[in-house]
């Protein structure tokens, strides 16, 4: 499979990340081979080094860096207003005006963490809505849990999400993963100085289940 390449310059390399690709070895999947970060480096010919990940069912923006001083620096602003990270997703029910999840969440280790996110309407849908979602912290499925708490869940996440929902759109729509696509990426860049902003077409397998929604309501 070739990765599709939507930025890249002497420092770092962004792509699209498939789903449900694994974005790197972690100790709890190394025995995997296939992964985002060698199939790239193998593309490019050229040694990378991980940033970030997303969940193994999103697909989007995950940028790599080509040497370790880069990692340093990205990471000294990825949790900063330096950095934003957005994300469509299509959600359970009726969310027609924006607004914020701010309630702590819970790590792997037990310990309350805040936990931010703002999000917006794009479209509304007779039972689900698409939303464009900003992170400002970078917790573990903190969308899928935010989301999930309120009873509004990631349409296809199987984890925190109905299972006769999922079924639902698994079956009329063909939706077989989790809705949630990382869209847009935007750093202040440490060695060019400058904004960068990076756009993820969305997969075709998502869209493909808009355009269903969409002929349903006509």
């Amino acid at each position: 499979m070739k990765i599709e390449v939507l930025y890249e310059d002497e420092y770092y390399i962004a792509v699209n990340k498939p789903a449900p690709m694994l974005t790197h070895p972690t100790q709890e999947d190394r025995k995997e081979k296939v992964n985002l970060l060698f199939a790239v480096r193998d593309q490019i010919d050229l040694k990378l080094y991980p940033i970030h990940r997303l969940d193994r069912q999103t697909s989007g923006v995950i940028i790599f860096a080509k040497i370790p001083k880069a990692v340093t620096l990205i990471k000294l602003i990825w949790n900063t207003d330096l950095v934003r990270k957005e994300y469509i997703t299509l959600v359970k029910g009726v969310i027609d005006r924006g607004g914020k999840f701010e309630f702590p969440l819970k790590n792997e280790n037990k310990k309350i963490q805040a936990a931010i996110t703002n999000y917006n309407p794009i479209k509304v849908y007779k039972d689900a809505s698409l939303v464009d979602v900003e992170i400002r912290t970078g917790r573990r499925h903190q969308i899928r849990r935010h989301f999930g708490r309120r009873m509004q869940h990631i349409i296809g996440d199987r984890r925190y999400g109905k299972k006769i929902h999922n079924n639902y759109y698994l079956e009329e729509y063909g939706l077989n993963r989790l809705f949630l696509h990382a869209h847009k990426l935007t750093f202040e860049h440490p060695y060019l100085l400058k904004k960068i902003v990076i756009n993820a077409p969305l997969m075709d397998d998502l869209q493909l289940v808009l355009n269903k929604l969409d002929k349903s309501i006509l």
